[in-house]
């Protein structure tokens, strides 16, 4: 099979019109107590290390969960201290050989929702619901997929955000032919709001590498995946790092479920 319909494959697997918003990433669980050697190793590789970012998620769903039970996310991310605002929708996805395909769409920032300023120190929303937050500031295309992908009735019904996700995160970057490879080491605290009761708590590391490429061009990422492969097995060689399946939303819920029943 050529790119071009290796291309259009990948999007009628994940029920999308666009290769601009295919995501490609490997994700494997990391141990804090290695977490400092895998960081050096990585960087000795000879990838540049770009940032490091701390930020937070609110992960909105229905009361039943059924954006969680579709194999999907949608997550309102903080950034810069809570100035930045934008909503984050993955649809669902599938892994092959190691590396996981799925779709993201973001709505790019939304100022106009954040009242940046209040006497109590709490980030409030202008809008009184989520459900009027997502019918105000979802770009056209991100609502067609969602709408394609979950139906109406389940967007109809997003009314919670019941998990909190705090992240830890060091990015690197590794310049490649025509990509960038952006090893990314992560901690992540999560938190199930729960009703009446102390909210369960879950604490992990992931080690986690994306394909980047200009325009977001999935033929030239396509390309690349031996290149990323091999730079994970310089490291999995080194540690122990059992590769991760679920993306964070589904890895903090499948605890949680167990936890809070479900």
């Amino acid at each position: 099979m050529n790119i071009t319909a290796k291309v259009a494959d990948i999007c009628r697997k994940l029920d999308i019109d666009n290769e601009r918003f295919v995501e490609i990433e490997t994700k494997q669980q990391l141990k804090l107590r290695h977490y400092k050697a895998v960081r050096q190793l990585v960087e000795k590789l000879g990838a540049k290390h770009k940032r490091s970012a701390s930020f937070f998620d609110q992960y909105l769903d229905t009361p039943g969960l059924m954006i969680c039970k579709k194999g999907a996310s949608l997550r309102i991310r903080y950034k810069q201290h809570g100035t930045k605002v934008y909503i984050q929708y993955k649809g669902p996805g599938f892994i092959k050989d190691g590396i996981l395909f799925r779709s993201e769409f973001n709505s790019g920032r939304i100022d106009d929702v954040v009242l940046e300023e209040s006497s109590s120190h709490i980030v409030h929303f202008n809008e009184k619901t989520i459900r009027a937050i997502l019918l105000n500031h979802i770009p056209d295309e991100m609502a067609a997929v969602m709408r394609r992908h979950l139906g109406e009735k389940i967007l109809s019904h997003i009314s919670v955000g019941h998990l909190i996700c705090a992240y830890s995160k060091d990015k690197f970057a590794l310049k490649r032919k025509n990509v960038l490879l952006e090893p990314s080491l992560d901690t992540v605290y999560s938190f199930y709001v729960a009703r009446q009761r102390i909210h369960p708590m879950s604490i992990f590391c992931e080690y986690e590498n994306e394909i980047k490429a200009v325009d977001n061009a999935l033929g030239d990422k396509l390309k690349s995946l031996n290149e990323l492969l091999d730079f994970n097995r310089k490291i999995t060689s080194r540690f122990p790092l059992p590769q991760e399946n679920k993306d964070k939303y589904h890895r903090c819920m499948s605890y949680f479920i167990d936890v809070i029943g479900g």
